[in-house]
């Protein structure tokens, strides 16, 4: 499973899916315990066996593993450690998908408005969402929660953080200094549904995902660009359920197949990469940011030991330990660079709320800076 389902998936219903997968997998578990032992969130409180049997279908969930379900943040460092390669994240979310209706109110309110068609209480406060963020952002107000008609090669999917004004804003200078032909989509009416995902609520994530598959193909792009990781991973699954032939990149990928049409000039010092939960240091996309990193600066590798690293955002502040871990994860950052640049829009998002004394950036900003920089000698 990559994001939403299995790469091999041959339903379009999660829920049937996962029930189905869940079973094998607990059937499949030796109990080495090498999952919890790499567990941020776990402190031992419960066995291997206890976390089975509350992930079958029917079987209640104690209030111990409720808690730990609740504080998992779909880091994912227990897949690699598996030595029969059972995803116990998506057992995590399939016990998240039990207690749907024993959500805390933080994962409530984070979904409470990201989805098509919705009525009610939450439609109002929708409607009044996107009306407020068009007006106070009048330049962006065009591309927020509209259905894309104009055919494009490129299509820049911002899903919902097409409300993160500064990433947006310097996305859509890039693509025009490449004068490609491009179409925006995005908007909590156009979410991917990867939140729905993470949170164990399967039926919206799938009704998301199916509506976003709507208007992707409106555009009928050859290549959907995205800043997200958990959106690469839903459009990247799109693209496998419904046998699509476009490609799926991040931006950064695209803008790295395209580097020759950027100033060739070291802007900055050492920088470290944040490599993500969803863009790891040998996918693609980390390597392309490590490009982008050595070309524009001086890249420094983070200890061997620290693998992918997490923003901790998707417990949604459940844990009250996620400020520590990532104030001590910035100061480890410290010593080795004064700058973080992350690959992925939510680690951004996330990392940049600190204050410490790491400069955060989006790597998309050393792309900017390079055309900065070119334009302040012409001047």
């Amino acid at each position: 499973m990559t994001g939403q389902t299995d790469e091999n998936r041959k339903s379009s219903n999660t829920r049937e899916l996962m029930t189905v997968i869940i079973s094998k997998y607990i059937d499949q578990c030796t109990q080495c315990h090498r999952c919890m032992d790499v567990c941020p969130v776990t402190k031992g409180s419960f066995s291997i066996n206890e976390l089975n049997q509350a992930s079958k279908d029917g079987q209640a969930v104690p209030p111990k593993i409720k808690e730990f379900a609740f504080n998992c943040m779909q880091c994912g460092k227990c897949i690699p450690v598996c030595p029969v390669n059972i995803r116990r994240d998506y057992m995590v979310r399939y016990i998240k998908s039990k207690m749907r209706d024993q959500k805390p109110w933080s994962y409530k309110r984070y979904l409470f408005i990201k989805e098509p068609n919705l009525i009610g209480i939450k439609g109002i406060t929708q409607k009044l969402y996107i009306t407020l963020k068009k007006i106070t952002t009048r330049d962006l107000a065009c591309f927020m929660e509209t259905k894309p008609v104009k055919k494009a090669e490129v299509l820049f999917y911002a899903g919902c953080y097409i409300y993160s004004k500064k990433t947006v804003r310097q996305t859509l200078r890039l693509l025009d200094h490449l004068d490609c032909s491009y179409s925006v989509l995005g908007g909590v009416t156009s979410c991917c549904g990867a939140p729905h995902m993470l949170q164990g609520e399967f039926d919206q994530a799938d009704h998301c995902l199916k509506r976003l598959h709507e208007k992707i193909k409106a555009v009928d792009p050859k290549i959907v660009i995205t800043a997200c990781a958990e959106c690469y991973e839903a459009v990247a699954q799109i693209k496998t359920t419904y046998h699509e032939e476009f490609e799926v990149l991040s931006v950064v990928q695209y803008l790295q197949r395209n580097s020759s049409k950027f100033p060739d000039i070291k802007i900055r010092g050492k920088i470290l990469l944040h490599d993500s939960c969803r863009f790891s240091k040998d996918s693609p996309q980390g390597s392309a940011a490590r490009d982008t990193i050595s070309s524009f600066g001086e890249l420094v590798e983070a200890p061997s030991a620290q693998g992918s690293s997490c923003c901790y955002q998707w417990n949604h502040g459940c844990d009250q330990s996620n400020t520590a871990r990532r104030i001590a994860y910035l100061a480890e950052v410290k010593n080795a660079a004064p700058t973080l640049a992350c690959n992925c829009l939510t680690c951004y998002e996330e990392l940049k709320k600190l204050r410490t004394d790491v400069e955060v950036i989006d790597v998309l900003q050393l792309f900017t800076e390079s055309l900065d920089n070119a334009q302040g000698k012409e001047r």
